[in-house]
């Protein structure tokens, strides 16, 4: 067997053929160290893999047994020591004096990440040999060693320093040091504030007295959110009971408050009346204790907050601001100023504050107290401060990722993440879609959640990257079914289905629109029973968006328009109350000359649906596609009704909605129109603002310049003045020589036969 045979066995995890082969292999070759060291590390995955300890051990020494063949075969395979020298260190207390020689051996070679781990298995084999002056000695120098090797990556750099510390902890507890233990424990907490032993440690902190130290780590675990309920509850019924006992310290008893309002039922009862009576009698409880501690200022006031007492809750706001003022606080005055005085306050806070997740929470906060208000125009008025606060966070946690700068308040890598992905919607919700864009794969990369994919997916589609926007709905429906709710598993689609048909990829969204409704039929209407109100109404909406869109997908067919305006037809034989169904139909009797059915659809659309609540744009479309059904009708005065009311529509609108092209359009008809109602003076007039939009814009000339060129020609000629009839055609004819009408015309004005010369003649 070849040995790049015995590699992909081992790639492929398939350890235990690949041991059987090796050891045949070796007995051919037995002083071929890359087989030995195959052969142990094999050895070794299967050894980590299996639960009977005595197979366990037995597979150990025989990878440890591998690896030492290979260091015969070449003592200066470092690998081959490494391994070795962990498994000496961690698994078979019996190599001590082996992996101290390993380790030694290893340092020596000078190569720093090799140093860093040779230390720490010397470390571990100095603790099991109670050597607790040479165990303390290798993690300082480990320490140092890290200083080097870490220097420009702070994230990472930190972590090994929480681990260092925590060992030299670890050591002093062990041998009942334990002032010192807390002590290096104070060390690695502010190093790597977000870490797995904070529930311990603070039980330590507790029982040695070091209230503030306990209060900044209970702080972390409320954050956090990662510990069980029972063990965080434990925990707050222990600080509460000491500070029943007696104890008093501002900072635990202030984080005691803040995990009260993370378990409010378990501390206060079902009864929201009582136990919001309760929680401000414990603030003020605690006032009265601490009266220069802001946050039980803001704890009272929040009490009456959150039953929408403003009125009593600003005054304590306003205190709690006066001391010190906490982000949660801020956004919870600034809200409940509005609600007293009418208007949010002129300014805000200027502090400096260097916790990124204090203000990322802020705009959490914030975000769902707004998002409750009905007034859209407060909505809008707040979306700045949530852009705000998300930026505050967002530059100091990527000031610590990426610039090498800040403290481990910044290290939560799922925190950033969240930050992220709420920073770029606060930006997609202002505008600033280039900007968001950019956002979300700085924390996608972090920590990958679909939510960024889908938030940056409406980015790319406000900036017309509708390829962009397509990839990424794809991937979340390629690695994220599994926690996608079901909810969006449909509007996905329907998104991927409509960008799919703007960029003309007809066939494949023909094929995801046939695929989801595959899956309506056969689970999705099933499932989604069980979900509540507002998820299945939004699923039913966007079900009825997708079918309605097959408006819009257009196939080979022979009778490709037809079969769209059936599948249509046949929605509404279900449902005849889709307003968007009539909308999209509007289009389709139009392409396929059935004006009639046009002017009904719309008609339809304006009766079920009305008209009010639609975008700018969409209302614009219902009557200027009915004033242009009626133009082909004939009903030239219906015609410019619409088109006018059209331009009405326009006027309310912003610079997007009153686009020149869009102009243009209702000009070009409504000349058209009245040149059809014998009004020629308008017709010239409005096909004159036609002309002056292709001078204004520098648009070159092209079919639509010579149509509204063509109606001018028309209507002078109405006006018998065939001078300035015949020239305009001639222009026509000399710009655009492919344009028939006008061709026509100037054949027919050149004329022909006796009576043309005559006319000539006179």
């Amino acid at each position: 067997m070849h040995f790049d045979e015995l590699e992909r066995l081992y790639n492929e995890q398939a350890y235990t053929e690949a041991i059987t082969k090796l050891e045949i292999y070796l007995q051919d070759n037995p002083g071929e160290a890359r087989g030995w060291q195959l052969l142990g590390l094999s050895q070794l995955e299967n050894a980590k893999a299996t639960d009977n300890r005595d197979l366990a051990t037995a597979m150990y020494n025989e990878a440890y047994e591998a690896f030492s063949q290979v260091l015969t075969i070449d003592p200066a395979h470092v690998q081959a020591r490494v391994h070795r020298a962990y498994m000496g260190a961690n698994v078979m207390a019996d190599k001590g004096d082996e992996t101290i020689s390993d380790c030694d051996i290893l340092i020596a070679g000078g190569d720093e990440e090799l140093t860093t781990k040779a230390l720490l298995y010397r470390f571990q084999v100095w603790v099991l040999k109670n050597e607790t002056e040479k165990a303390l000695a290798d993690m300082h120098r480990n320490l140092q060693v890290y200083e080097s090797l870490y220097a420009d990556d702070l994230p990472q750099l930190n972590v090994a320093r929480f681990q260092c510390f925590t060992r030299i902890g670890d050591v002093y507890y062990h041998t009942e040091n334990r002032p010192a233990a807390l002590e290096y424990y104070k060390q690695a907490f502010e190093c790597t504030v977000f870490n797995n032993r904070l529930l311990s440690t603070t039980w330590f902190a507790l029982d040695m007295a070091d209230y503030d130290f306990a209060a900044s780590m209970l702080q972390i675990m409320i954050t956090a959110g990662e510990n069980t309920q029972e063990d965080m509850l434990r925990l707050l019924r222990h600080i509460q009971q000491l500070l029943a006992d007696g104890v008093r310290n501002a900072a635990l008893a202030r984080e005691f408050c803040k995990g009260t309002t993370e378990f409010w039922q378990q501390f206060f009862g079902d009864d929201d009346d009582e136990g919001t009576l309760e929680q401000i009698s414990t603030g003020k409880h605690f006032i009265a204790e601490y009266p220069d501690e802001a946050y039980f200022y803001h704890y009272t006031a929040t009490a009456f907050f959150n039953i929408g007492s403003y009125q009593e809750a600003l005054p304590w706001y306003e205190k709690s601001m006066a001391i010190k003022p906490y982000q949660f606080s801020m956004v919870r005055w600034y809200f409940t100023s509005y609600k007293v005085n009418g208007q949010f306050p002129g300014s805000w806070p200027d502090v400096e504050h260097h916790i990124p997740y204090d203000w990322y929470a802020a705009g959490v906060i914030f975000s769902e107290i707004i998002q409750l208000e009905k007034d859209n125009g407060v909505k809008q008025a707040s979306t700045a401060l949530k852009r705000f606060l998300y930026k505050k966070a967002f530059d100091i946690y990527h000031a610590y990722w990426y610039e090498n700068s800040g403290n481990s308040y910044a290290g939560h890598p799922h925190h950033f993440a969240m930050c992220c992905n709420n920073y770029g919607i606060a930006l997609y919700e202002g505008g600033i879609f280039v900007e968001a864009a950019h956002v979300h794969p700085i924390g996608y990369n972090m920590s990958p959640f679909w939510e960024q994919l889908e938030s940056r997916a409406d980015a790319y589609h406000s900036m017309g990257k509708l390829a962009e926007a397509i990839a990424d709905r794809h991937t979340i429906l390629e690695n994220f079914t599994e926690v996608l709710p079901l909810m969006y598993y449909v509007s996905i689609h329907e998104r991927m289905i409509d960008d799919l048909c703007t960029l003309e990829k007809h066939a494949e969204a023909l094929d995801l629109y046939e695929k989801i409704l595959a899956e309506y039929n056969t689970w999705i209407a099933k499932d989604m029973q069980e979900l509540e109100d507002y998820d299945r109404e939004t699923i039913t909406y966007n079900i009825d968006r997708i079918k309605t869109g097959r408006a819009f997908i257009r196939t080979n067919s022979a009778d490709d328009l037809s079969e769209r305006i059936l599948a249509l037809e046949t929605h509404l034989v279900e449902k005849p109350d889709d307003s968007d169904a009539y909308f999209n139909l509007m289009y389709l009797y139009f392409d396929n000359a059935q004006y009639e059915h046009c002017i009904g659809a719309i008609n339809n659309r304006i009766s079920i649906g009305g008209i009010t609540k639609l975008p700018v744009i969409s209302q614009m479309k219902i009557y200027y596609f009915r004033g242009k059904a009626a133009l082909k009708l004939g009903r030239y005065k219906a015609a410019i009704t619409d088109l006018l009311h059209t331009l009405q529509i326009m006027s309310n609108g912003d610079a997007a909605d009153n686009a020149p092209n869009y102009r243009f359009g209702v000009y070009a008809f409504l000349a058209e129109a009245y040149l059809g109602e014998k009004e020629y003076d308008e017709c010239l007039a409005y096909a004159t603002q036609c002309l002056n939009i292709y001078a204004g814009n520098n648009w070159a000339w092209d079919t639509e310049a010579s149509a509204v060129r063509y109606t001018m020609a028309l209507a002078y000629e109405a006006k018998d003045d065939p001078g300035t009839c015949k020239k305009i055609i001639d222009l026509i004819v000399a710009n655009d020589p492919e344009f028939r009408p006008a061709a026509e015309k100037k054949n027919e004005l050149r004329g022909g036969g006796l009576f043309s010369f005559f006319r000539k003649k006179k």
